[in-house]
């Protein structure tokens, strides 16, 4: 019987303990901020962070000395987290020298990412779209080579004076 007691006070004594289980969390945020950046650079950006695309130098001036497909080493560089995506446009303005109030153009086509420009003396063509990103999922980085020929007929035709036009490309996030 002491036996039988001592198993029913156990009961009890473990019936009328409370267990008690206790919780607690605590939460984790951070911002990222939006960033699109785009440059002409001397060199294609292969390293997806803003540290490589920082190191890349700054391509400035394309001196012309011949009519023609013109050799050099320019990029469209651009790196973007941006989710919605972004575009990136491409307008261009003929090499133009004024002496004594007097214009004379020297006309070219550029070209990025298949898609070129060509220019038409004292007017500016209509700028172009040369680059979509729909969207993104993680930081991305694009390098598209930028192509530049010289129109023989203006170049070879052309009065003495210097000469300068103006490549313009206008990132714009969607």
């Amino acid at each position: 019987m002491k036996k039988t007691t001592i198993a029913v006070l156990l009961v009890l004594l473990l019936a009328s303990t409370s267990i008690f289980a206790v919780s607690d969390n605590f939460t984790v945020t951070t911002t990222i901020d939006e960033i699109g950046l785009m440059k002409i650079t001397t060199a294609a950006l292969s390293t997806h962070t803003v540290a490589a695309y920082n190191a890349l130098t700054d391509f400035e001036e394309l001196p012309i000395s011949t009519s023609g497909d013109q050799t050099f080493a320019a990029y469209l560089t651009t790196l973007s987290n941006k989710r919605t995506g972004y575009t990136v446009t491409m307008g261009a303005s003929a090499m133009k020298s004024t002496v004594s109030s007097v214009d004379s153009y020297i006309d070219y086509t550029v070209g990025v990412n298949s898609v070129d420009l060509t220019t038409g003396g004292a007017t500016d063509p209509t700028a172009v779209t040369v680059l979509t990103v729909a969207s993104l999922g993680t930081l991305q980085a694009q390098s598209h080579a930028i192509s530049l020929s010289v129109d023989a007929t203006t170049f070879d035709s052309a009065v003495s004076g210097s000469y300068s036009g103006t490549v313009t490309f206008t990132f714009t996030a969607t």
